[in-house]
């Protein structure tokens, strides 16, 4: 028996060092912490090389982290207060983000790459559901014996606009209808029809077209002609003749960014010299996406076209196709808060819950409700609630896992709600019990989530870790090597060769907000660039300047670097994800190689001070937390990214 034991203490002992990767003094780093960090840090090639080279930098952050522990800084209070407001964060963010969520968002992303060319019959109940159901299965009668889908819908529907457009609602894609209705067209095939789908305001019958690749996000500005709503038909005609004479301006070669400034009406966009937010073509009203979404390239513009709010003339600045993956951490955070905006969460709010119940052990204990009713008015009106609560204390209501919930928690429950309420009465015991279960089991899992969840556990200790790191980078190395002024200086001589300036120029950088700020910062600069500061104040914030001596590599330039000539701008840059726009003067080049002075120098000479110190401090580090590194474990491990 003594040999059985042993054996399997062995046994025991062996797979769980072979887990171990790496040791640092005392402490032990098990293979799978260290891959995820790997996969989530490393996007490049998973090779042999670069699992080795991210080790170093794994043991090297361990060892800083250490260090911090060491010297106790998880005991400040303005750390363990950033923690502790990142856990409640990051809590809120996981009532919410299970699997069914995740679930909602590819599903949202997937319907969001496509767009619907949809028709329908509508049958509002106006009062009388029964007749719009007896005159929807008509219709669908109808359908089924091959009577055309138009016909139908201009026959039965009771909509005015619905009728008059034989049931055309344009293409439309996620988020343009109400979810139920939503799940009913995106499970159509083009020509398919929906049998009757009850929807908040009557009966819908849903056929789809066609189905085509989603049209992209466009980014345009608008001039807008309003009609007033009380406007004659001979004000009409004017305000109709107005847009036919600025556009045939605008043909000619007119500034559109000067024709936004006299002639639009458009009181959101004339800030911006009518540029509009991001939209996509299911966002719009079905004639200004149709007019819009045809012009085949950037600046082109379209002819006057009317809708209910004016006349439009629009210029298309950009147009971006969904090309990104939902893997992408920016277009993930994009869907994500798309679908935290939309009725749907509520789905995922409910199946939540149900997890939560299910997660935190939930058992429901015998007691007698129109009992416990009896007591909870009494005691909103009693002054003696404090031995209410000791009397009741053993009475239970509900288990969740090692916790027991009883009557006096639903007491305290209670007492809060009516000082909520401003005193008094309570009504609907049975609806406030299932409020407080719900509310007492989301606190319950919300407090565990640490052990309910190992991804939030995970991100808590990647939290804590970066925050140490970060406390104890900038007490060793980060704020040392900038007041070290002895040790920069002598740094910088024992080393100043190295310091020299690549080719350059003394310039000044015009940052904008958009393109059109950024033609009126050239042409100010054009006529006097002295007065460049002044400039500025003038653009109120919309223009933003820096001079000095820059490498030509820190220019903002994309083009040929070679042939910058002193006393001439840069040609205007804009950045397609935000509309910003840069250019700069060039007032004088220098061709390289110049020695820097230390005040030149000054960011570099810290930034590989900084380098020097940190080395020495890692040294000191190694030899007071020895590292050993498991070769069999790693070997394994390199051998499993191969797969």
């Amino acid at each position: 028996m003594r040999v059985i034991l042993f054996s399997l203490l062995v046994f025991l002992i062996n797979v769980c060092d072979g887990q171990v990767l790496f040791t640092y003094g005392t402490k032990k780093m098990n293979a799978d912490e260290f891959l995820r960090a790997f996969n989530k840090n490393n996007l490049g090639q998973k090779d042999e090389k670069s699992v080795r080279e991210y080790l170093e930098l794994y043991i090297r952050f361990k060892l800083k982290v250490q260090a911090a522990r060491d010297q106790r800084m998880d005991t400040l209070v303005n750390l363990k207060n950033d923690i502790a407001g990142f856990r409640g964060q990051l809590a809120e963010q996981y009532m919410t983000r299970q699997d069914y969520s995740k679930q909602m968002i590819q599903e949202a992303y997937e319907r969001g790459l496509y767009e619907l060319e949809v028709s329908h019959v509508f049958i509002a109940y106006n009062n009388d559901s029964a007749t719009a159901k007896k005159n929807i299965e008509k219709a669908w009668q109808d359908l089924k014996k091959g009577n055309e889908f138009s016909v139908v819908s201009r026959t039965y529907s009771t909509d005015d606009y619905v009728k008059a457009t034989d049931g055309f609602l344009d293409y439309i894609s996620v988020f343009s209808l109400p979810y139920e209705l939503e799940n009913i067209v995106y499970s159509l095939k083009p020509g398919e029809y929906s049998s009757p789908v009850a929807g908040n305001k009557g009966w819908h019958i849903f056929k789809v077209t066609n189905k085509r690749d989603h049209s992209g996000q466009m980014i345009a500005a608008q001039i807008l002609f309003a009609i007033p709503p009380d406007a004659t038909q001979e004000e009409k005609s004017r305000i109709g003749a107005k847009a036919d004479s600025v556009y045939a301006l605008l043909q000619k070669g007119y500034a559109f960014e000067e024709a936004v400034q006299i002639w639009s009406n458009d009181k959101f966009t004339f800030q911006t010299a009518g540029v509009m937010p991001e939209f996509s073509y299911s966002d719009c009203d079905p004639v200004f996406a149709r007019s819009v979404f045809s012009l085949k390239k950037n600046e082109e513009i379209t002819a006057p076209f009317k809708t209910s709010f004016g006349w439009h003339i629009v210029k298309r600045i950009s147009l971006k196709k969904n090309e990104k993956i939902l893997s992408d951490p920016e277009t993930l955070q994009i869907w994500t808060d798309k679908v935290n905006a939309n009725p749907r969460i509520k789905i995922v709010e409910q199946k939540h819950r149900d997890e939560m119940r299910k997660s935190s052990g939930y058992k429901a204990l015998p007691y007698d409700a129109q009992k416990l009713w009896v007591l909870s008015d009494s005691l909103l009106l009693s002054e003696q609630y404090t031995k209410m609560y000791q009397d009741n204390r053993k009475k239970n209501l509900f288990q969740l896992k090692e916790k027991t919930i009883t009557v006096e928690d639903w007491f305290k429950f209670v007492k809060n709600k009516q000082s909520m309420s401003g005193g008094g009465s309570l009504d609907g015991w049975e609806e406030l019990m299932k409020e407080f279960t719900e509310t007492t089991i989301e606190q319950y899992y919300k407090d565990r989530l640490e052990k309910m969840n190992p991804e939030f556990s995970y991100q808590i200790q990647e939290f804590t870790e970066g925050s140490l790191l970060f406390e104890v980078m900038e007490r060793n190395i980060w704020s040392k090597a900038p007041t070290d002024s002895t040790g920069l200086a002598a740094y910088y001589e024992k080393n100043k060769l190295k310091y020299t300036w690549a080719p350059s120029a003394d310039a000044i950088i015009f940052n904008c907000a958009d393109t059109a700020t950024a033609n009126k910062a050239l042409q100010m600069m054009q006529s006097n660039s002295l007065l460049w500061k002044e400039y500025m104040e003038r653009l109120g914030g919309y223009a933003l300047a820096d001079s000095g001596r820059f490498e030509i590599t820190q220019l903002p330039i994309t083009g040929e670097i070679n042939n910058l000539k002193e006393r001439t701008f840069t040609a205007i840059e804009t950045n397609s994800g935000d509309g910003s726009s840069t250019f700069s003067y060039i007032i004088k080049k220098y061709p390289g190689g110049e020695q820097r002075n230390f005040e030149a120098a000054k960011g570099l000479v810290i930034n590989d001070y900084q380098q020097i110190l940190e080395e020495n401090w890692i040294g000191d580090l190694k030899k007071k937390y020895p590292v050993k590194i498991n070769e069999v474990e790693l070997r394994k491990l390199i051998d499993g990214l191969k797969k």
